[in-house]
């Protein structure tokens, strides 16, 4: 009963440059989330580009800076909070991207002012301010980080103005506290390094599964050394499969849900998905070959007849329509129709690896409204971007009908019209990152809802401490697995099945959880399309998980229900990774990131310049500003931070200094921990000299190598 709500704008930021002239724009969308675009060259009013690339450093509200030279100058987190200050007639400005986004080229644009810089109240807030506060230093006439009071957690100095704060305040509050000084750094500790190689995602819950499929999820994650997570999200898309259509969960007596489930598990190459989902979806190929086995000569015999009748038309036409035979043409007319009412025998088919949305509809027609769409490969996409379609367009009805549940018409020229009631869609893939980075920047899949009806997984690989030669999966382990699915194959009829009223009261909490966390500063806030679609989908699990346990004539149990909310708990923060990756965010920096760090440890760099590392990174990063992504993302991560530059006169700046957290080389194991590049122990000794030479051009023939194992 959640529907599906379709991104809008609901606020645009103009960047201008000195003379007024629109640069660049940050859009903010609702679900919350954060785009940038750029005029269209020659694209006339109201057209634009999604992409920033080459657009020049700005601040915001750059003119009316510039227009109050002797005024103060406060430097927020964000251009909703510059606004809310312009309204009470503080002059203010801030970058685009948020905390961790501010560099050298910004403070420029304060030089010789009085700054004022206002930190959110969480830990990226303050640090944020103080990479703001240092490239400051020796630009701006002072500097000066107010703390405000009173500010609730992740509050920020919108929420000041909103509980009464006023500018005679804040003007008190500056007035208050001291200069910022280089000094307070010396003090500061180093925040804890959020490593690249640590994943907070949680693991999924194997204990909330019916015995028998926990004893296979445990037992399958242990023979293949892979994450409980991606046999326990095929196993469960697998048994709905096996139930779909049959089966519908009815919470409320308006509310009737379907169980089939759309799933992906994202995994890098080399994981073994493939032998996984071979393992998982087993014994529904097992079942569907058995199947066309025993159809084959009953369908041979259903298509001969059936050519045997065209053959007989044919001829009764022919006789109707040149000798006016009035016998004929009466035999003909009951013969069309009887043709017409007995469809075209086709083999059963359970599931479908490579099939366009045209095709995938075919074949919910034939195969009674149900199939699973289930693939170990990436390439699903591209047939629901239309890739190979003759139009090139986004051809996806057959998923989002074939998840809600809505009947299906299609209409087309040259083929017969293909109408599907009440279609059940399954979907399991099993798929490397890179498929899904940036799918969201595709105007189709993200306007008409599609990502936001898929569960989603990215759990840590366990490759680099995967166990050698583990036991593999016991035969009775397997077999009972295989048997559930197939016991849920055989369900007959059509079953709607209800909760019992202590599971109704504690669904209905759940309800009321998934309304708080999609509110605004709530979990979910900037996914409210994925969350909003998140009771249903917990229905949806625990129709499976008790139909796995239970006859389908009982009432769902409390715990039963208790068991998919764990599940769907686990989903959400996932969720939000899998969406956000999917955003492809021009800016984060990752991997250039990841590129820089390589280079600090190896030459165990205590600290550098930009100017260092971007001349020996010279071909990944060309220009001076081309590195700067990079860095910041180490910045915001805790690997390094900006050292506040040394003041020597008029005369160009120099360029900006990092120091190295300790901490990368405090533990050995740490120093010699590989990031995406070969084992350090495989490396010849490194020069001690000092001289770096062309270290960044070695490490890209490193990755390439890495390509290739």
């Amino acid at each position: 009963m959640t529907g599906n709500r379709k991104s809008s704008i609901v606020a645009t930021y103009d960047y201008r440059d000195e003379s007024g002239n629109l640069v660049f724009q940050v859009v903010r969308s609702e679900p919350k989330a954060f785009r940038q675009r750029k005029p269209k060259p020659g694209g006339g009013k109201g057209a634009w580009q999604w992409s920033v690339k080459d657009v020049r450093t700005l601040i915001y509200r750059l003119p009316e800076l510039l227009a109050a030279p002797d005024r103060p100058a406060v430097v927020a987190e964000g251009e909703k909070d510059v606004d809310n200050l312009a309204r009470i007639d503080v002059l203010a400005t801030c970058n685009a991207g948020g905390a961790g986004k501010w560099t050298v080229e910004h403070a420029e644009f304060l030089r010789g002012r009085q700054v004022v810089v206002l930190p959110d109240n969480d830990e990226p807030g303050r640090n944020h301010a103080h990479q703001v506060a240092v490239t400051l230093h020796g630009i701006a006439a002072s500097v000066t980080i107010v703390d405000l009071p009173g500010l609730p957690p992740k509050g920020d100095i919108t929420d000041w103005i909103a509980a009464g704060g006023t500018k005679d305040e804040l003007k008190q509050l500056i007035e208050a506290t001291p200069d910022w000084s280089p000094s307070t750094l010396a003090d500061k500790p180093w925040a804890e390094v959020d490593s690249f190689d640590q994943s907070t995602l949680p693991e999924f819950p194997a204990e909330v599964l019916p015995t028998v499929l926990r004893d296979w999820v445990e037992a399958e994650s242990h023979a293949t050394q892979t994450p409980l997570d991606l046999a326990a999200l095929l196993s469960l898309a697998v048994c709905a499969a096996a139930i779909a259509r049959k089966v519908e969960v009815m919470p409320r007596s308006s509310w009737r849900e379907p169980v089939n489930l759309f799933v992906v598990v994202l995994l890098e190459p080399a994981n073994r998905k493939s032998a996984v989902f071979a393992d998982a979806t087993r014994p529904l190929r097992d079942l569907e070959a058995e199947l066309i086995e025993a159809e084959r000569p009953i369908i041979a015999c259903a298509q001969t007849e059936r050519r045997q009748d065209e053959c007989r038309l044919r001829k009764l036409e022919k006789a109707a329509g040149e000798k006016g035979d009035a016998e004929a043409r009466y035999e003909a007319n009951n013969l069309a129709a009887a043709l017409a009412e007995r469809p075209e025998p086709v083999p059963s088919r359970l599931l479908v690896d490579d099939a366009t949305s045209e095709k995938l509809c075919m074949m919910l027609a034939d195969q009674g409204g149900r199939i699973a769409s289930m693939s170990a490969e990436g390439n699903v996409y591209d047939l629901m971007a239309g890739l190979y379609s003759k139009s090139g367009i986004a051809q996806f009805d057959a998923y989002l009908k074939g998840h809600s549940g809505d009947d299906m018409i299609t209409d087309r020229v040259s083929r017969k019209s293909v109408h599907v009631q009440r279609p059940a869609l399954t979907c399991a893939y099993a798929v490397q990152p890179q498929v899904i980075v940036g799918l969201a920047e595709n105007a189709a899949f993200r306007g008409r809802g599609l990502l936001a009806r898929f569960l989603y997984a990215s759990p840590q690989s366990w490759i680099g401490r995967r166990q050698i030669a583990p036991e593999p999966v016991a035969d009775v382990v397997r077999e009972a697995y295989q048997q559930v699915v197939r016991d849920l194959a055989r369900f007959e009829g059509q079953w709607f099945i209800e909760l019992t009223p202590d599971a109704s009261a504690r669904f209905r909490k759940w309800e009321a959880e998934i309304e708080r966390m999609l509110a605004e500063g709530g979990d979910m806030e900037i996914m409210r399309d994925w969350g909003g679609k998140l009771a249903g989908e917990t229905l949806r699990l625990a129709g499976v998980l008790h139909c796995v346990e239970h006859d389908p004539s009982l009432c769902i149990s409390v715990a039963t229900i208790e068991a998919a909310i764990e599940i769907a708990r686990y989903l959400v923060p996932h969720a939000e990774a899998v969406l956000e990756m999917m955003e492809a965010k021009e800016d984060s920096g990752d991997d250039d990131a990841r590129y820089v760090l390589r280079w600090i440890e190896r030459h165990k760099r205590r600290e550098f310049t930009k100017s260092e590392a971007q001349h020996h990174g010279k071909r990944r990063f060309p220009k001076a500003n081309a590195i700067d992504a990079a860095l910041n993302e180490l910045v915001r991560r805790g690997y390094i931070r900006l050292r506040p530059a040394q003041v020597s006169g008029p005369g160009r700046p120099p360029s900006p200094t990092y120091e190295v957290n300790p901490s990368i080389f405090a533990d050995e194991n740490l120093q010699k921990r590989s990031h995406n590049s070969r084992n350090p122990a495989e490396r010849p000794e490194e020069d001690d000299s000092g001289n770096i030479g062309n270290d960044f051009e070695h490490t890209e023939n490193e990755d390439r190598e890495e390509v290739i194992v």
